[in-house]
C-alpha cells in the first residue's frame, strides 16, 4: 500500500509563482495593470533526488507537473510510468521542466512517497537542498499552480433601479466572483465595481469595469466591491456573489466595555482577513500586489489574529524572489530594509529555525546588495531608480535620510541576531550598527529641536515624527532622548500629523512602549472612530479628517483610487493585543513570554493572545485580573509584581 504523498517542488518556487500570479491581476477598466518591479519566476528545470534502499521488490510511479524523465541508477523511465524495482540500493533523479508554470512532481510509492524527505537541485553542480511541499496537496488530482480558497453564498441586501440599470447593494465591503442569471442571452450589460456607492454609479472613473454579453449565466472574476451597477439590467435578474476567502483559525480575540473599539477590532479583523491571501496582500481593489512595508505590518497583525506562520513564510519568500537581487524590494528602500527586520521578527515569534536555514543564503545576498548602495558615511542613500518611500508625509528627503539610516541600525541588529541563532559570528553586524548608531547621532541629532532631523545634507532641520519613532521602536534612541522625542516631536502639535494607518500604526507602537494609553484611545476614537463615522465596513489606506464626501476617497491623482480595505489599516489588532491584553514573547518561539496587562482608559476587557503552543487568556477589570496560558514558560507582571504562570492553570490577582 502507497504512503501518504505530496506534490512537491524546488524550495520558494510555489510561493514565487504564486505570487507572481497574484501580483499579475491587478485591472484598472478592463485593462491589466502589471507592477513596476522585477518579477521573480519559478525556476523552469528542476532536478529531484532521493537515495534509498529496497528491502523487497517494490513499485514506483512518478507523476510531474511538467516534461521530463525518471532515472533510477542511470536507467530512464517515462512519467506515469509503473516502475518495477528488484531489491537493492538505488538512487532516483526526476528531471522536470516547464516553460510555464510551477515544475513539481508526485511519486506514489511505499518505500519513497514524494514528501519533505526528497532533495532538488537546479544543476549537476548545485548542492541539494530540502524541496518544498505542502500538506494540502496530498494527492494528483489537486495541482500546486492552483491556489486553494473557499466559497460561501452571499447575496445583496437591497436592489435599487436607477436609470438604466440597477444598483446592488451588498451591505458591507467583500472580495467574490460575481453571478449574474439572466434571460436574455444577447443582453449586452456593463458591470461597474465600487467600494462606495459614488464609485459604482460613476461609469466615468469607476475603477474596475466589465462588459458582459451572450451568455445567459455569467460569472465573473473575484474582485473587491460592496456596490454593483449593471447597466442594462432589471431587478428580474438573479445576482448573487461567492465570497471568496482564505479558511483562516481566529484565534485571537479582545472585548472591552468601549462598544467603540470592540467594533474598530472586529472591523479590524475583518479588513485584515480579507487581504489574507496567496500572502499577505495591501488592499483588495486597487493594487492587489505585495508590498513588503504593508507585510511587515501585516506580520504583527497576524501574530494577534491568526498566528498564521505557513502566510508569513510564503510572503517573505514570495516577495523576495529569485537572485540577483538588482533592485530594492517594491523598489523602495526601507521596504528591504524592512525584510531583514521582519526575518528575525518571525524566527523570534515563531521559533522556526527550520526556515532561518532554509531562506539565510538569500538572505546573505541581499545583505551584500544593501551594503553596495552605502554612501562613504556608510549610510544607505536612494540610487537611480530608487524610492524613498518612508510615508506619505512631507519629509526632507535630501540625500541620506535618518529615517532610512534608522532602519539600517535594526537590519544590523536583526541580521546579528539571526546570525547567532544559526550559530555564526555576528560580531560584523554589531560593529556596524555600533558606528552606525555613532553617526546618526552625530549628523541626525539636534538637541536644539529635541530630536532627529530628517536630513543634514539640505540645511533646512525639518523635523519629522518618523525617524523619531523608528529610533524609539528599534531601541536606538537614549533614554534621555526618547524622553526629548516625546516631549519635542510626538506630542508637539507643531510636527507635522501622519495621515495613513501604516505609520500612525508605528506612532502607536512606540507611544505603546511609553504608556501612553490616553493618547492611543484619543488616536482610536478620532482616527478609526473617525472613518466608521463615515460609514466605513472595512478600514481605508488613508483618512484625512478634515476632507469631506467623495475626497475621501480620492488618492493618487485619481478619483476613487483609495483602498477603502487596506491592510494596514487593521493596525488595532496589533495594540489591543499587545499593549492591553499585554502579550508578548521573550525568547524565539514563545519559549518564554510575558504578561503585561493595562486597563488604559478602559473599565474592563477580556481577550485571548495566541502563541506557539497555544494561547493566554486575560480578564481584567477595576477588582480581578484573571490570566490562564495553556502553555509553560509565562510571566505575569501586574503592579510591579512578577508570578509564574503555570499551563492550563487560572492565576486570579485581587486589583488593589
Amino acid at each position: 500500500m502507497h504512503k501518504q504523498s505530496f506534490w512537491i517542488w524546488h524550495y520558494g518556487d510555489y510561493e514565487i509563482f504564486h505570487t507572481m500570479e497574484l501580483n499579475l491581476r491587478r485591472e484598472v477598466r478592463e485593462k491589466p495593470y502589471p507592477p513596476f518591479w522585477r518579477l521573480s519566476t519559478p525556476n523552469v528545470s528542476v532536478k529531484f533526488t532521493k537515495d534509498f534502499n529496497c528491502e523487497n521488490n517494490t513499485k514506483i510511479t512518478v507523476h510531474a507537473n511538467g516534461e521530463g524523465y525518471v532515472s533510477i541508477n542511470a536507467e530512464k523511465f517515462s512519467f506515469n510510468e509503473e516502475i518495477t524495482l528488484q531489491k537493492g540500493s538505488y538512487t532516483i533523479t526526476v528531471n522536470v521542466f516547464k516553460k510555464v508554470g510551477l515544475p513539481s512532481i508526485f511519486v506514489e510509492s511505499d518505500i519513497i512517497p514524494s514528501n519533505g524527505s526528497w532533495y532538488s537541485k537546479l544543476s549537476d553542480s548545485n548542492k541539494p537542498m530540502p524541496v518544498g511541499f505542502d500538506t494540502y496537496y496530498d494527492s494528483i488530482e489537486k495541482n500546486p499552480e492552483t491556489f486553494s480558497f473557499e466559497y460561501s453564498e452571499i447575496a445583496p441586501i437591497s436592489a435599487e433601479i436607477i436609470s438604466d440599470g440597477v444598483l446592488y447593494d451588498f451591505g458591507k465591503e467583500t472580495f467574490a466572483c460575481l453571478n449574474i442569471d439572466y434571460a436574455d442571452s444577447n443582453q449586452k450589460m456593463s458591470v461597474y465595481y465600487g467600494e462606495s456607492r459614488e464609485e459604482a454609479l460613476d461609469f466615468e472613473h469607476t475603477y474596475i469595469l466589465e462588459n458582459i454579453s451572450k451568455s445567459s449565466y455569467y460569472r465573473l472574476k473575484s474582485r473587491a466591491f460592496r456596490y454593483i451597477f449593471i447597466k442594462g439590467a432589471t431587478t428580474s435578474l438573479k445576482v448573487t456573489a461567492d465570497y471568496e476567502y482564505l479558511p483562516l483559525k481566529y484565534r485571537g480575540n479582545f472585548c472591552c466595555d468601549n462598544q467603540l473599539f470592540n467594533q474598530i477590532w472586529e472591523t479590524s479583523a475583518y479588513t485584515f482577513h480579507l487581504n489574507c491571501r496567496e500572502g499577505f496582500m495591501d488592499g483588495i481593489k486597487r493594487d492587489r500586489w505585495i508590498w513588503q512595508g504593508d507585510a511587515y505590518q501585516s506580520s504583527k497583525i497576524n501574530n494577534y489574529l491568526f498566528f498564521d506562520d505557513a502566510i508569513e513564510k510564503r510572503t517573505a519568500i514570495g516577495i523576495l524572489g529569485n537572485e540577483p537581487f538588482c533592485e530594492h524590494i517594491n523598489t523602495i528602500i526601507d521596504y528591504t530594509l524592512f525584510w531583514i527586520i521582519g526575518l528575525y521578527d518571525y524566527y523570534f515569534t515563531h521559533g522556526d529555525i527550520t526556515f532561518i536555514k532554509n531562506i539565510f543564503p538569500k538572505a546573505e545576498k541581499l545583505m551584500e546588495f544593501i551594503e553596495s548602495r552605502l554612501n562613504d558615511e556608510g549610510f544607505i542613500v536612494g540610487r537611480s531608480g530608487d524610492w524613498t518611500f518612508i510615508d506619505w508625509s512631507d519629509i526632507d528627503k535630501t540625500g541620506a535620510i535618518s529615517a532610512e539610516q534608522m532602519l539600517l541600525i535594526a537590519v544590523y541588529n536583526s541580521f546579528a541576531k539571526i546570525k547567532q541563532a544559526l550559530n555564526l559570528d555576528p560580531a560584523k553586524e554589531l560593529e556596524k550598527a555600533k558606528t552606525l548608531t555613532e553617526k546618526v547621532n552625530y549628523f541626525f541629532w539636534d538637541s536644539q529641536k529635541g530630536g532627529f532631523i530628517d536630513s543634514y545634507e539640505s540645511g533646512k532641520r525639518n523635523v519629522t515624527r518618523h525617524a523619531n519613532i523608528f529610533a524609539i521602536m528599534y531601541g536606538i534612541a537614549t533614554p534621555k532622548q526618547i524622553e526629548s522625542i516625546k516631549n519635542n516631536v510626538l506630542k508637539n502639535d507643531n510636527i507635522t500629523k501622519i495621515t495613513t494607518p501604516y505609520f500612525e500604526g508605528y506612532e502607536l507602537d512606540v507611544l505603546g512602549k511609553l504608556g501612553e494609553y490616553c493618547y492611543i484611545e484619543n488616536m482610536l476614537e478620532n482616527y478609526w472612530g473617525g472613518m466608521l463615522k463615515l460609514g466605513a465596513t472595512t478600514f481605508w489606506e488613508e483618512f484625512d479628517p478634515t476632507k469631506n464626501g467623495i475626497e475621501h476617497y480620492a488618492m493618487y491623482g485619481g478619483k476613487y483610487e483609495k483602498s477603502l480595505c487596506h491592510a494596514w489599516g487593521a493596525n488595532p489588532i496589533y495594540l489591543f493585543g499587545r499593549y492591553y491584553l499585554g502579550v508578548y514573547p521573550t525568547s524565539p518561539g514563545f519559549e518564554t513570554f510575558k504578561v503585561e496587562p493595562n486597563l488604559g482608559g478602559l473599565k474592563k476587557f477580556e481577550g485571548t493572545v495566541p502563541t506557539k503552543n497555544g494561547e493566554v487568556k486575560i480578564y481584567l477589570d477595576s477588582t480581578h485580573l484573571k490570566v490562564t496560558a495553556t502553555q509553560s514558560g509565562g510571566t505575569l507582571i501586574f503592579n510591579d509584581k512578577k508570578y509564574a504562570l503555570e499551563k492550563n492553570k487560572e492565576l486570579i490577582i485581587e486589583v488593589i
